[in-house]
């Protein structure tokens, strides 16, 4: 299942205008005056390294575990969802929003909520799935309203489950599709279920609801006890979660398995682009880990 974000071509965008800044204006500069050029090459790198320094999500992964011992070995609230698969390839969000909705007593077709923000085509951002179900919830005159939380920690996780309203976190899925890789990922909006933190093997997990497009399309996954379900193992959910480099690195865009061998090596070059741009995304800040959208009680006026 896969979520094509609309913030690529921002992140394209600003990548153009850091190149521009970095490279021709010091080049401009050399030709006046060298020192000066060097010196703002030298500076603007810098700048970039201290970027990447500070908003690698690897940096921000020790704060998923930001968690008091008390919460060792201990289970989380378990939600359960009546399971709608994505209509379109690309509505894996919408289908999130769907199930949360019918928890909350709203029926709605992807259709309907498409109608709303994102694109069947494109997917939805997490800034129009805040908007959209906001507009919902006060249409309907439901007391809730969503959050977006970046950089997300455990207990964060935890609590939000306690409150049994719903949490969509997005994360990097490994997906079956045709002509895709087996290690295949994509960015990714899902139902969080479960958390169990435990020192016992096969204890420690996380179990979502999973809104594939296709049958097979969470075959990649240990399945949970009902439709639609997976279990992830605690830590690796962590670095799909925040975006680690493990999986950032298996990010695909473009089918390369085809039967074309011209077409896979142009979708592998693609897909190397998608890659770059997501770093980037998230060197910069435009993306951040650790992202859930929060449904929290509103007081009713």
């Amino acid at each position: 299942m896969k979520t094509k974000h609309l913030y690529v071509l921002t992140i394209g965008l600003f990548s153009f205008l850091f190149i521009l800044i970095a490279v021709v204006i010091p080049c401009m500069f050399v030709y006046y005056s060298p020192v000066i050029g060097a010196s703002l090459a030298c500076g603007l790198t810098l700048i970039g390294i201290l970027l990447y320094i500070k908003n690698n999500p690897r940096h921000h992964m020790r704060r998923f575990n930001d968690y008091p011992p008390a919460m060792e070995d201990r289970k989380s609230k378990a939600e359960k969802f009546s399971y709608h698969r994505s209509e379109y390839p690309f509505s894996c969000g919408h289908a999130a929003m769907q199930m949360l909705l019918v928890k909350h007593g709203i029926i709605m077709t992807q259709d309907e909520i498409l109608e709303y923000g994102g694109d069947p085509t494109l997917g939805v951002t997490s800034w129009d799935l805040e908007e959209t179900l906001n507009k919902i919830f006060l249409q309907r005159k439901v007391a809730l309203k969503a959050r977006i939380n970046n950089f997300t920690t455990c207990s964060q996780l935890f609590d939000a489950l306690q409150k049994d309203t719903g949490v969509i976190v997005m994360y990097i899925n490994n997906f079956n599709e045709k002509d895709f890789s087996s290690e295949a990922n994509y960015p990714h909006f899902a139902l969080l279920n479960k958390i169990n933190m435990s020192n016992q093997k096969y204890m420690n997990k996380v179990v979502l609801t999973s809104p594939s497009f296709s049958p097979d399309g969470n075959k990649n996954f240990r399945p949970g006890k009902y439709e639609g379900e997976i279990i992830i193992p605690f830590e690796e959910f962590q670095g799909r979660f925040y975006a680690s480099s493990q999986f950032l690195n298996c990010l695909e865009y473009k089918p390369i398995c085809t039967d074309s061998d011209g077409k896979n090596e142009l979708n592998y070059f693609t897909n190397l682009l998608f890659i770059l741009l997501f770093y980037i995304g998230y060197c910069t800040t435009i993306l951040k880990p650790g992202l859930a959208i929060f449904i929290e009680p509103t007081e009713k006026k």
